[in-house]
């Protein structure tokens, strides 16, 4: 069964950490779509927003590619911080996969601070502060379209979910 799998959380929340740890566990036929690798390997650097737009052209057609591995997990390693962004560029993919899953990091303010201090490119905390003012909840647009949608508030729960996946 082909598993789409939609992270959405504010930078440092441990998106990309959960995304590897779900690789090292399963190992086969998980694969990780992630804007900034793409932004690394297009552009030779993951912060480099100039080409934006063939960025997210490239992270929302690759999944598509994926889905013929009828046994993978498509991991989109990105913010998705509105009900908006989360419908309107994953409703489209949704024909390709067999069930499609959110996994949304709630984590303590502080704890987001510090991770992101420890990540290898932090954004500043002025930038961190206005994604929490910009990020939105499950809404009802979420409930429709996803078939599970998993709420991380701490990274002790990251191996049960990985369990249930």
């Amino acid at each position: 069964m082909s598993k789409l799998i939609v992270l959405s959380g504010v930078p440092g929340s441990g998106k990309s950490y959960f995304s590897k740890l779900l690789k090292k566990i399963k190992q086969k036929h998980v694969y990780i779509i992630s804007s900034d690798e793409l932004r690394s390997l297009v552009l030779n650097n993951q912060q480099d927003l100039s080409m934006d737009d063939l960025i997210w052209q490239l992270f929302y057609e690759l999944p598509k590619v994926y889905s013929k591995d009828k046994e993978s997990y498509v991991i989109l390693d990105a913010c998705h911080a509105t009900r908006k962004i989360r419908f309107e560029n994953i409703k489209p993919l949704t024909n390709f996969f067999d069930e499609v899953s959110l996994v949304m990091f709630k984590l303590d303010k502080d704890v987001v601070f510090n991770q992101n201090i420890e990540r290898d490119f932090p954004v500043s905390n002025k930038v961190l502060e206005n994604f929490y003012n910009y990020f939105e909840d499950i809404g009802e647009e979420d409930k429709k379209l996803y078939k599970h949608i998993y709420v991380i508030k701490d990274n002790n729960s990251l191996a049960t979910l990985i369990d249930r996946i």
